[in-house]
């Protein structure tokens, strides 16, 4: 099978794979119970809205060649996996910490803000984030990596931190290549990568998707979901043994 006919399978995949999770999710009953910061199921639940927008994101820029852009969102996508494990095992608590730390980075923006803003009722609003804030932390993705399934979670996580999300020599010097014809070493703006490597990355921004459907099954004990997951799961299998994609 040629590199092109992949590449058309696995985003056929994908098309499916983000169909079956919105069904999921409009079979999915969800209590908007108070207090809402304590409440796990509607936080799984808007953590999985938000991979399947993660996901449709990164495939469109994988249909523009924009590789490592693509990469920073199947990086989201592994952290909200490992968010939405931790919600599965701590429950109320997580809930809490996710809604604590959405506090506590508006409070350390408003910090930010505050020395330069003269008008005193702005600086008023400002000043009564900062106060919200206090008290609360911010969630490290590392705390969650030794739950079960969560290691690859993390491990791909830091992956794409250190290749896509962030401006390190690993992720800068992609645009230093060598010219085929002369050899000679060039900086180039927009790097071309082979249908080989994008194959590899439809490969993985999927596996993050279905990560993610596992962590979400496991908060909510959707059965409707098992199903899903299992069917895709057989599909994905051989389509990566068709790409000679190692497991």
């Amino acid at each position: 099978m040629s590199q092109g006919e992949l590449i058309s399978k696995w985003f056929s995949l994908a098309a499916d794979l983000r169909d079956d999770c919105l069904s999921l999710l409009s079979q999915t009953k969800v209590e908007l119970t108070e207090p809402l910061d304590e409440n796990p199921d509607l936080f799984a639940f808007l953590l999985f809205c938000r991979t399947i927008t993660n996901f449709k994101g990164a495939m469109s820029l994988y249909q523009q060649g924009l590789i490592i852009e693509a990469q920073t969102l199947q990086r989201s996508c592994f952290e909200n996996s490992i968010w939405l494990r931790r919600l599965a095992h701590e429950g109320p608590a997580f809930a809490k910490a996710i809604w604590d730390d959405g506090r506590y980075n508006e409070a350390s923006f408003a910090s930010v803000l505050v020395a330069g803003t003269t008008d005193l009722s702005t600086r008023a609003e400002i000043e009564e984030r900062i106060k919200l804030g206090k008290g609360g932390k911010r969630i490290n993705a590392k705390d969650g990596q030794s739950l079960d399934g969560a290691s690859e979670d993390y491990a791909e996580f830091r992956r794409l931190s250190m290749s896509a999300a962030h401006p390190s020599s690993t992720a800068l010097l992609r645009h230093f290549v060598r010219d085929d014809t002369t050899g000679e070493l060039e900086i180039s703006v927009e790097v071309v990568e082979d249908d080989g490597e994008l194959v590899t990355n439809l490969f993985f921004t999927v596996a993050a998707m279905m990560h993610t459907l596992d962590s979400f099954i496991e908060c909510l004990s959707s059965p409707e979901g098992l199903s899903i997951r299992n069917a895709m799961a057989a599909r994905i299998v051989e389509l990566q043994a068709q790409s000679r994609i190692a497991g």
